[in-house]
């Protein structure tokens, strides 16, 4: 019996040793990632280590010739995605004035994966049809989202450099225009020339588990927190930044992550996130449809196509009602 205790007392001993221990590295761990020090060079290369290797299929060349756009909104969509292009065209998308200014919207496309030839097709006589269509020759797939992203800054920077806004978007989200137009007017005077807004992501860190489509390895993100960046779910910026955020492209190796791969640029160019102090204009979750809510916001994110033909109808019905007027 004394044997049997004494080996009862020697396990949980070693039970007891083992806890210290790992609550002993848990906050050796926690201690020193709260001190790390972010070295945000480490991602910048003094000389171009990013070359431009994709050519434009479709580059809209001519929509900025004649007259400087006060917005321009690139909506990042796969191929497929017709339904979702043709709900934007018939909303959000389909009017080029707002509040006396001019915006212009477009589609950025990567090649079909499945590379089927009715596909090319039928994207090549889609943008006949609308003239709306930026395109690539790299695959488009989820991996490839941040040359997506590139080739979008690529435009503006080589095609309407004298945008005084962009905005990037999914294709999966609400926008109000006016709102977004009323708004920039508004801050116009107030901000300096390197402005960018969205949904913010502040001390996010890295995923290193199981979770392939969020997983990001060592070898590509070194550090255990991302800068702050804005959900790639819609992210507004001013032109002349967007030009100082091509050219550092260049500069900086893409990542997995396109939103947090621009948060890696802007932190290098020393540029804060502005974030509107009264309340949020991005929404990241989806939210119920509600016209005075939605006439007071500039995104939603995971909106169905027909779900914007809808809301969209909804809220032009309501356009006289006092909470749709109250800007």
């Amino acid at each position: 019996m004394a044997v049997n205790n004494m080996n009862l007392f020697s396990q949980r001993k070693c039970f007891f040793g083992l806890g210290l221990f790992l609550i002993a590295c848990y906050l050796i761990i926690c201690l020193n990632s709260s001190k790390e020090k972010v070295h945000w060079m480490f991602f910048h290369h003094q000389k171009p280590i990013y070359k431009k290797n994709f050519n434009f299929t479709m580059s809209q060349h001519l929509k900025c010739e004649h007259e400087d756009p006060f917005l321009v909104i690139l909506v990042a969509t796969r191929p497929k995605e017709t339904d979702a292009r043709q709900a934007i065209r018939l909303t959000w998308g389909q009017i080029q004035i707002w509040l006396g200014k001019k915006v212009i919207t477009l589609f950025l496309l990567g090649k079909d994966v499945e590379n089927h030839s009715h596909m090319r097709q039928s994207i090549e006589e889609e943008n006949i049809l609308f003239g709306d269509i930026i395109s690539q020759n790299f695959m488009d797939s989820y991996d490839n989202l941040t040359l997506k992203t590139i080739m979008a800054f690529q435009w503006i920077s080589e095609f309407c450099p004298k945008a005084e806004y962009v905005m990037k978007a999914d294709a999966d989200i609400f926008i109000n225009v006016k709102y977004l137009v009323n708004f920039l007017l508004k801050i116009n005077k107030n901000i300096s020339s390197d402005f960018f807004t969205g949904y913010p992501f502040i001390n996010t860190k890295p995923h290193r588990g199981f979770v392939s489509k969020a997983y990001i390895p060592y070898s590509d993100y070194p550090f255990s927190i991302y800068p702050p960046y804005c959900s790639g779910l819609g992210y507004v910026f001013s032109g002349k930044l967007g030009l100082k955020i091509y050219k550092m492209m260049s500069h900086v190796k893409p990542i997995r992550f396109e939103d947090a791969y621009v948060g890696i640029c802007l932190k290098i160019l020393g540029v804060s996130l502005y974030i509107p102090e009264k309340r949020k204009l991005f929404f990241l979750q989806k939210l119920k449809f509600d016209s005075c809510l939605f006439s007071r916001l500039i995104a939603v994110h995971d909106v169905t196509p027909l779900q914007l033909i809808s809301y969209w109808k909804q809220l032009k019905e309501l356009e006289r009602t006092k909470c749709l007027n109250e800007i």
